[in-house]
C-alpha cells in the first residue's frame, strides 16, 4: 500500500486540516502519516479563528520519525509560522516526489490572514519544491501581487504570476466570488490553462473543502494519475463532499469525504 504524509494544522471543527486529510487518503486507499503543525480553534461570536502553534522541539521530534519513512507523496497545509515553514522546507529538501502545497494563508471560513511575512517564504523558498499549489483567491492574490481577483483573466494572470515562483503546477480555486452560480478552479502548466466548472451547492457545507481537495490531488498524483485528471477527479470528489455534507452549527458544516463510497 503506497503511503501518503499529510503535513497539517489540527481544525476544532474536524472538517478541514489534518482531519479533511486523513480522510480523504483512506477514501483513495492510501496509508496515510500525519505530522500536526498547530492547532485552530474558532469563535463563532466574532467569526474568527485562534491558531496556536507547536514549539520547534515538538515538531522536531515529528519529523525524527517522518525521515524515517518511505513515502509515495506529501501534502503540506497550514505552518502558520516562519519557522515552522523553514523546518518543513528543510524536510522537504530531501524528498523526490509529488508535494502539493495547500498555502493556508486565508480561511474562507473567517476573517483570518495569515502572518504576511511568510507570504515571500512561500515564494522564494516552499513554491520551487513543490508539485502543485492550490491557492484560493485570496491566497493568490497575496502570492501573484494582484490586489483583487474578479475575473476568470485575473485568475489567469495570477496563476501565471505564481508559476514563475518555479512550481509546475498552479491550480487556483475560484469559490463563489467569481459567479454565485459557478465554483471555477483553474489548472495552469506554464503552457495551457484547464478550467473546471461545477454549480455551486448553497448548503454551507463548505469547511474543509479546500484542505480536502489538495489532498484529493495528492492522493491521486501517488496513484499515478495524469495532472489534468488528477485535479478533475478531486474537483467531482470535493462537490460530493459538499453536497453530502454534515451541519455542525447553525451557518456552518463539514464537508463529508465517505460520499465517494
Amino acid at each position: 500500500m503506497k503511503k501518503i504524509l499529510a503535513i497539517s494544522g489540527s481544525d476544532t471543527l474536524s472538517g478541514g486540516g489534518l482531519q479533511a486529510d486523513l480522510r480523504t487518503f483512506y477514501e483513495y486507499g492510501l496509508q496515510a502519516k500525519q505530522l500536526l503543525t498547530c492547532m485552530v480553534t474558532i469563535d463563532q461570536l466574532v467569526d474568527g479563528v485562534t491558531v496556536y502553534d507547536l514549539k520547534k522541539e515538538v515538531l522536531i521530534k515529528e519529523l525524527d520519525f517522518i525521515k524515517k519513512q518511505k513515502l509515495d507523496g506529501i501534502k503540506v497545509g497550514m505552518l502558520a509560522n516562519l519557522e515552522t515553514a523553514e523546518l518543513i522546507s528543510e524536510y522537504l529538501s530531501t524528498q523526490d516526489r509529488p508535494v502539493v502545497l495547500d498555502p493556508v494563508l486565508a480561511l474562507k471560513e473567517s476573517q483570518y490572514t495569515g502572518n504576511k511575512e511568510i507570504v515571500p517564504f512561500f515564494k522564494k523558498v516552499l513554491l520551487p519544491k513543490s508539485t502543485v499549489t492550490t491557492p484560493n483567491l485570496r491566497e493568490a492574490e497575496l502570492l501573484s501581487g494582484i490586489s483583487s481577483i474578479k475575473t476568470t483573466d485575473e485568475m489567469k494572470e495570477a496563476a501565471k504570476i505564481i508559476f514563475e515562483t518555479g512550481v509546475t503546477y498552479v491550480v487556483i480555486k475560484g469559490g463563489e466570488r467569481l459567479d454565485k452560480q459557478i465554483a471555477r478552479d483553474i489548472l495552469y502548466d506554464g503552457h495551457m490553462f484547464v478550467q473546471y466548472d461545477n454549480p455551486i451547492i448553497n448548503n454551507g457545507y463548505i469547511n474543509g473543502a479546500g484542505c480536502t481537495f489538495a489532498s484529493a490531488i495528492c492522493a491521486n498524483l501517488v496513484n499515478q494519475l495524469p495532472i489534468e485528471k488528477a485535479v478533475a477527479d478531486a474537483k467531482t470528489f470535493v462537490f460530493n463532499a459538499i453536497e453530502n455534507g454534515v451541519t455542525f452549527t447553525p451557518e456552518l458544516g463539514n464537508v463529508w469525504q465517505q460520499a465517494k463510497e
